[in-house]
């Protein structure tokens, strides 16, 4: 298990666990500044509640990447039922002649 500590918001924390450092950095780094981001709009914020709104910020950006990523599916699904239905049907064609 690894010990690694990072900084956030002008807090230190340790993180325990087994994940890429580079990787935990790199979280750690993409919270402080959604935290920075979100704290210029709302001066004199209480941290707990500053760290609430951020994390539903990032929850909003998970859930809308999410959607489009169903999205995605849903249109590759519905262009490879069209191609199936095409090699299909040229296939019907070859056998008939």
């Amino acid at each position: 298990m690894n010990k690694l500590q990072v900084e956030i918001f002008g807090q230190r924390y340790i993180l325990k666990g087994n994940a890429d450092e580079a990787y935990a950095k790199e979280l750690a780094l993409y919270v402080d500044q959604k935290m920075n981001e979100t704290a210029v709009h709302l001066k004199g914020i209480q941290p707990s509640k500053l760290a609430v709104l951020t994390a539903m910020n990032i929850a909003h950006e998970l859930f809308q990447l999410k959607n489009r990523q169903k999205e995605r599916e849903t249109v590759i699904g519905g262009k490879t039922r069209d191609i199936i239905e095409s090699i299909e049907l040229q296939f019907e064609e070859l056998k008939i002649d």
